[in-house]
C-alpha cells in the first residue's frame, strides 16, 4: 500500500523534468527522532546521486549511495560499510511504473487547502491530502521556487515506481485542480502507524562537477537481478 501510494503522490505533485543543478539536504525523522540525513546532488547533465545516512539496529552509522546516470541502462546502489557496488538495470523501474498507470483517473482522494506557510525560509502552500482506500493523511508544504520533479528524480533509484508519464501526471492534477510544486516538508501519517516527515532543510543552485557521480575505486561489483529491490 505505501508504495502505491507515494505513486499516486508523484503523479499528482510532479512535472516534466527540468536543467536543475544543485544540491538539496533533507532529514527524514519520526516521533522517535531523527531516522535519516539525505544529500541529493543533481549533475547539469540529468545525473543524480543521494546519499543516505542512517544508524543500524546497533546505533552504528550506515552511508547507502544511489547513483543514477542520465544516460546508461543501468543505475548503481553502493554500500560503503561493505565497499560494494550493486549495478541494477532501468527497465526495472519502467516495469514497475506500468504496473501503476491509470492510478491518476482512479484515486479516490480528498484535497484540502490549509494556507501559505514558510518551510525552511520558504513560502509554500500546504495542502492535505485524505487517503479513505488506504486509512491515510498526507500533509505537503509545496512551493513552485523549484522543480516540482526533485524527489521523483532523487527516489527513483529506489524502486518505488516513480518514472511516471507526463500524461498520467497531467490526468492527476487535472482531476483534484493541484498545480505542480516541490514538497519542502512532507508528513504521512498511516492507521497504526507513526507519523514520518520530510523536511527540505537547504536547497542551493550551485555548480556539481561530474566527479560526484563517479563509481568509487577498490569497490566490488556485482551485477544485481532484474528484479531486485535496492
Amino acid at each position: 500500500m505505501r508504495v502505491a501510494l507515494t505513486c499516486l503522490l508523484v503523479m499528482l505533485f510532479a512535472s516534466p523534468a527540468s536543467a536543475f543543478e544543485g544540491v538539496l539536504k533533507a532529514r527524514l525523522s519520526s516521533e522517535q527522532g531523527v531516522a535519516a540525513e539525505i544529500s541529493a546532488h543533481y549533475g547539469k547533465t540529468g545525473d543524480v546521486r543521494m546519499d543516505v545516512q542512517s544508524n543500524d539496529a546497533d546505533g552504528q552509522p550506515v552511508l547507502m549511495t544511489t547513483i543514477m546516470p542520465a544516460k546508461g541502462e543501468s543505475y548503481y546502489s553502493i554500500s560503503h560499510a561493505q565497499k560494494a557496488i550493486v549495478e541494477m538495470p532501468y527497465s526495472t523501474l519502467a516495469a514497475t511504473s506500468r504496473q501503476v498507470t491509470g492510478s491518476g483517473d482512479n484515486a479516490n482522494l480528498k484535497i484540502e487547502r490549509l494556507g501559505k506557510e514558510i518551510v525552511s525560509k520558504v513560502p509554500t502552500e500546504h495542502v492535505r491530502v485524505i487517503d479513505p482506500d488506504n486509512d491515510a493523511v498526507i500533509d505537503l508544504w509545496l512551493t513552485r521556487k523549484y522543480p516540482a520533479d526533485l524527489w521523483t528524480r532523487a527516489f527513483r533509484g529506489r524502486n518505488l515506481g516513480l518514472e511516471m508519464s507526463d500524461d498520467e501526471r497531467a490526468k492527476a492534477m487535472k482531476k483534484y485542480g493541484v498545480e505542480p510544486g516541490f514538497s519542502m516538508k512532507m508528513r504521512v501519517k498511516q492507521a497504526g502507524g507513526v507519523p514520518v516527515v520530510f523536511l527540505v532543510e537547504e536547497i542551493d543552485r550551485v555548480p556539481v562537477p561530474l566527479e560526484r557521480f563517479a563509481l568509487p575505486d577498490g569497490y566490488t561489483r556485482v551485477q544485481g537481478p532484474a528484479d531486485a529491490r535496492p
